[in-house]
């Protein structure tokens, strides 16, 4: 029977955990203030000057990674997820009207016929001053950004046929799926207690090293991420970005092969042949990006080495993500001793209240 007991607590206590920080019950005294802190362009211009047009798992990391190493500010949907685009949903939500019960995607969709809205989201963006963007994932949103970027260029990632693009989806899901389980599991014995709202103090102490990049900007955090901002992005991004996965989504899924066209063929019609870099990461370089982009002398040369696509932060950054789960493991020892504690108070309270 005492081996029956523990296995309850254990479930107990992990079910608990996870709801906890499902229901991101301490984000109010946890949540650094949000939005970058430049002045917003006049206009309503987002200020982006590269525009990547690809879906998932057609390169948009790996394109991401060679922008920034010629040095364009590129963010990939995971930076726009956490500055500009929660920074607006957090807004709208706190302001409260006719949006603010929205889910993400459905806000989104708003963008498409409400300018002023879409106006917000531009000045978000403009406020962290990136060069370039990817929206895979966030595709809905392609439309609004392109109309209030005059000028940009396009890079286009239809470099893979639809059954290629299907194929390395369909398999790349499941891993997500690990991915991010391992990520709300994991990180779930920082939401028990609210341990984050140490971060605060210890980000100043620190010099601010979390707290000046959200005011910046940058550098992305798919780019650089030191051990505090690996722990703060990974323990919000469950709120910031899993919403946008979920339906109704903010993704575009096509289901034919003319879908998968149009919807490359329906961005591309907004720009003229000069402004189009159809990208194929296979063969082009960096010279080549360079030269498109009007960039001399060019930094890099060669071809784009191919981006990390599973366990990514992990790989990318891998002593800040051993420090942040090594903590996050004690976290759990911590947070099991305080539960056990407590559960068995209550029993002995309720013993003690039976036998009288």
């Amino acid at each position: 029977m005492a081996w029956m007991w523990t296995c309850l607590k254990v479930i107990a206590f992990a079910i608990f955990s996870l709801t906890v920080k499902m229901n991101d019950v301490w984000h109010p005294i946890s949540e650094l203030p949000v939005g970058c802190a430049h002045d917003a362009l006049p206009g309503n211009h987002s200020g982006i000057k590269v525009l990547i047009i690809g879906l998932a798992k057609c390169g948009t990391r790996t394109i991401c990674h060679a922008l920034n190493e010629v040095g364009v500010r590129a963010y990939h949907s995971e930076d726009f997820h956490f500055l500009p685009w929660w920074d607006f949903v957090h807004d709208v939500r706190k302001e409260g009207g006719p949006h603010a019960q929205l889910p993400a995607a459905l806000l989104a969709q708003e963008m498409l016929q409400d300018q002023a809205l879409a106006g917000r989201l531009m000045q978000k963006i403009s406020k962290c001053r990136m060069g370039a963007v990817a929206l895979d994932g966030l595709e809905i949103l392609t439309e609004p950004i392109i109309k209030h970027s005059p000028g940009a260029k396009v890079i286009v990632l239809n470099w893979r046929t639809f059954p290629e693009w299907k194929k390395s989806l369909e398999k790349f899901i499941p891993k997500l799926v690990v991915m991010c389980l391992h990520n709300l599991f994991t990180g779930a014995s920082l939401g028990l207690l609210p341990w984050l709202a140490l971060l605060r103090p210890l980000d100043r102490l620190l010099s601010s090293p979390v707290e000046g990049v959200l005011r910046e900007g940058g550098p992305p955090i798919t780019e650089v991420s030191g051990p505090l901002m690996w722990m703060y992005h990974q323990s919000l991004n469950h709120r910031r970005q899993y919403e946008c996965w979920a339906e109704p989504t903010t993704t575009v899924y096509p289901e034919s092969e003319d879908d998968f066209k149009s919807f490359y063929a329906d961005t591309m019609k907004h720009f003229s042949k000069d402004d189009i870099f159809e990208w194929d990461p296979r063969k082009n370089t960096m010279t080549e990006l360079c030269k498109f982009l009007g960039i001399e002398p060019c930094p890099k040369t060669g071809k784009v080495p191919r981006a990390i696509n599973t366990w990514i932060f992990e790989r990318d950054f891998p002593i800040a993500a051993q420090a942040v789960i090594v903590l996050r493991f004690f976290l759990y020892w911590v947070n099991w001793k305080l539960f056990a504690a407590l559960l068995s108070a209550l029993m002995r309270c309720f013993r003690k209240s039976k036998s009288e």
